[in-house]
């Protein structure tokens, strides 16, 4: 342990500390260094140094926002009208309405306000945080203060994460209105409040994102609030109203159709297997890894571009992949034996579009490391190294990681299909097959592709733009010229339909002709354009694996031209001031000589 540093006694001053004041400072002085490299050692260490030294960006945010009038004015009035829409409905659904029936639609319709104000405020209060840094010419002073812009990051987070939890702590004693009628239990409601907590951690999380990439706050307002609003609706929809469905189907005690059944299903499904993944391993990985994810988006977004910017992205992206990879093959065990090729194929559609998710997240990937970079990473371990900044490296990354899941998953579906059902088994086994085969080929391509968009570029927008376009007109063209050529118009087993063997579409089509006796054309041509995707993909990463190579190598030569010419300034300058120095000494040795000479004459003179 390293003893605390303790500042020297100082005279009192006028205008100073006062004693008081004095030892105040002295108790929250920084705590002393960890005992251990142990996990508990180093929390206990951050508890306590975040306790006598919290964040500096979060206490100005804190101080700023208090001095604000408009604060509790704006918190006043938004209970105020919460608690006037609550009574009202309350009191009129007193005498048409049980009172059980009364309080679950008051708890639900509260909820579900509170919600999109959670999801509408808190992004609009984390977009004015470092978007303004920048506007008001401040953020260079922030960065001159020696804060790291994880640092800084941590203190705009809880600043905006405060300023909605006052929110959300304010609108609280409204939340006690259903228990007035009943239908609702302390804990449901205790269960939606945490939610509603880790609903305004996302919604900041996304608004500071946001704004870590723009420099205009009037454009950070906009664009979050034009990307929040949709997606708040279509959350709601999807996991609120949609998932109660599908909970329904799980726990009878779980009524479909309302918004807000997590918390009915926690405290009235039974305890079990399902219980733990759906209820809890679910919505810890559906909550943590967006979260962590907005977290290194924002880091990198905040980072110099000579450092590492992708390295957090890149450890997210193992993690969330591995997480996905297990995740999806739950259904495979929820359905019935002679339907886990189809959920386990829907499971590998959903990883397929977290894949091109992650190939669109690095498209803006450096084309390779920097010389501090390389410098840092001289004594990395091996994995490190490979998560360095590169085209290459993120390429070989994202191949690697989705061809072995995708097999593995094939592998697994294969595990536990029911072998003992020989015609169905074995159809099953040939649709993973036939997917697993394509999927990769196509995925392939996509990797490829966006690698080479990126190395023949000189920004990561463009990239991006092109991709999207080509991944459009791949996936709709081929159905385009079915059309044209009448093939569409024709029935589905016709011949003419394999020219839209090039979309990734067609292959659901040729899954669906297996269960025919005889052999289909349109297998044979989905393998065969699964075969020519993988082909091209691997074509394309060869293409953009010289072409950044050339780039890194024309790029160091120009460095090492510039050290050269520098070198070679230096030793100029360094013979010049040698050569200066020499022809300014030897006027003074001859003069000392000469001096010396008359004065040993004189003194023989002298002595004669």
């Amino acid at each position: 342990p390293v003893p605390p540093a303790t500042a020297p006694p100082t005279a009192p001053q006028s205008g100073g500390l006062d004693a008081s004041a004095a030892r105040e400072g002295m108790r929250l002085e920084t705590p002393r260094g960890p005992a251990s490299t142990r996990l508990g050692d180093r929390v206990r260490y951050r508890v306590a140094r975040f306790q006598a030294q919290p964040n500096p960006i979060w206490m100005r945010e804190m101080r700023q926002s208090a001095r604000l009038l408009r604060t509790p004015i704006i918190l006043m009035v938004l209970t105020v009208l919460m608690t006037l829409l609550m009574a009202s409905m309350g009191g009129l659904m007193t005498g048409t309405t049980s009172p059980a029936d009364a309080g679950s639609i008051l708890f639900h319709t509260y909820f579900s306000l509170a919600y999109f104000v959670v999801a509408l405020l808190g992004p609009g209060l984390a977009a004015n945080s470092i978007a303004s840094e920048r506007e008001g010419k401040t953020w260079e002073a922030l960065l001159l203060t020696g804060m790291r812009p994880a640092e800084v990051t941590r203190g705009k987070f809880l600043a905006a994460y405060t300023s909605i939890a006052m929110y959300i702590v304010m609108l609280a004693p409204v939340g006690a209105l259903p228990f007035l009628f009943g239908g609702v239990t302390p804990l449901e409601v205790l269960i939606a409040f945490l939610f509603l907590f880790l609903f305004a951690l996302l919604a900041v999380a996304f608004g500071l994102t946001i704004s870590s990439k723009m420099s205009s706050l009037r454009n950070a307002l906009l664009v979050t609030l034009v990307i929040a609003a949709p997606l708040s609706f279509m959350a709601f929809g999807a996991f609120g109203v949609g998932c109660s469905a599908l909970a329904h189907e799980l726990w009878n005690t779980v009524e479909p159709g309302l918004p807000v059944w997590l918390p009915t299903a926690y405290s009235r499904a039974p305890f079990g297997v399902e219980y733990l993944v759906y209820l809890v391993v679910l919505p810890i990985t559906a909550i943590s890894l967006p979260a962590w994810l907005l977290y290194e988006i924002t880091r990198s977004n905040l980072t110099s571009v000579t450092d590492d910017r992708s390295h957090g992205l890149k450890r997210w992206y193992l993690v969330a992949s591995m997480l996905l990879m297990i995740t999806t093959t739950i259904p495979m065990f929820a359905v019935d034996a002679r339907d886990r090729s189809g959920a386990l194929i829907a499971g590998m559609c959903v990883y397929a579009v977290f894949i091109i998710f992650g190939v669109f997240l690095f498209a803006g990937e450096a084309i390779g490391p920097s010389r501090r970079v390389k410098r840092m990473l001289k004594q990395a371990p091996p994995l490190r190294r490979f998560l360095s900044p590169g085209v290459t490296q993120t390429a070989q990354l994202q191949l690697i990681t989705s061809v072995s899941a995708v097999v593995v998953l094939a592998v697994a579906g294969v595990a536990f299909i029911n072998t003992d059902m020989a015609a169905r088994g074995a159809r099953q086994i040939e649709e993973l097959f036939l997917f697993t085969t394509y999927m990769i080929g196509f995925m392939t391509f996509v990797i490829g592709l966006a690698a080479m968009l990126r190395a023949r570029s000189t920004g990561s927008t463009v990239p991006r733009v092109l991709l999207l376009v080509v991944l459009f007109f791949v996936a709709t063209g081929p159905w385009i010229l079915a059309a044209i050529s009448g093939a569409l118009g024709s029935s589905p087993a016709h011949n003419d339909l394999v020219i839209a063997a090039p979309s990734p579409f067609y292959v659901f089509f040729a899954l669906s002709t297996l269960s025919r006796a005889t052999p289909s054309l349109a297998v044979a041509a989905s393998t065969i354009a699964s075969i020519s995707y993988a082909a091209l993909g691997l074509l394309l990463l060869g293409l953009a694996h010289h072409k950044t190579k050339r780039i890194i190598e024309d790029h160091e030569a120009v460095l090492n031209e510039a050290d050269r010419r520098l070198a070679a300034e230096d030793e100029a300058a360094a013979e010049a001031t040698t050569s200066d120095a020499a022809d300014g000494a030897t006027p003074d040795a001859d003069s000392a000589t000469a001096d010396g000479v008359e004065i040993g004459a004189t003194s023989d003179e002298d002595a004669n």
